[in-house]
């Protein structure tokens, strides 16, 4: 009889979210929810995980259940992301000399990318804004909407109990 030898399933482990089996779209979100707010902790690698994370969720939970530091730490790599991209930056340029070969290979081989397009921050930073106004911070929910160049909509967002501290920021 002859043996076939088998690879050790952990020796190359792909990628979280890609290589999980999950049946139900539901808990694959779930986890993408998670480990968004679980990225804050190892924020300082540069890669936004949180947002990566909150965007390919696409969770229909809004981002305050998660609590206010998780919207302001989200919010700012709105901003920062958005800002790459108005510069014509794009995540996978900017972090090309830190991958792997093995990391290029999996992107290619399940489609992942990190590459998002203005209309996804801008629907990700409405969520934030949100939450903002409906916390006192008008400032945070000012601010991000100029960042992602969406300042216009702010009349939509204010209402009785925000429009005048949005104002007095604004004239400041």
């Amino acid at each position: 009889m002859e043996q076939t030898e088998k690879a050790h399933p952990d020796a190359n482990p792909p990628r979280i979210l890609s290589s999980i089996d999950i049946v139900n779209a539901d808990m694959q979100s779930l986890l993408a929810s998670i480990l968004s707010s679980l990225a804050m902790t190892y924020s300082d690698n540069g890669k936004r995980d949180t947002l990566y994370y909150r965007l390919i969720s696409k969770s229909k939970e809004p981002a305050g259940d998660w609590g206010h530091e998780y919207v302001r730490h989200l919010a700012a790599e709105i901003g920062t992301e958005y800002s790459l991209l108005a510069e014509g930056k794009t995540v996978d340029d900017a972090d090309k000399d830190e991958k792997t070969l093995e990391e290029e290979r999996i992107e290619a081989e399940h489609g992942e990318s990190r590459n998002f397009t203005p209309k996804q921050l801008q629907k990700a930073a409405e969520d934030c804004v949100g939450f903002f106004l409906s916390h006192n911070a008008e400032a945070d929910a000012v601010d991000l909407l100029l960042e992602v160049e969406t300042i216009h909509k702010l009349p939509d967002w204010t209402d009785e109990a925000t429009y005048g501290r949005v104002c007095q920021y604004l004239v400041r």
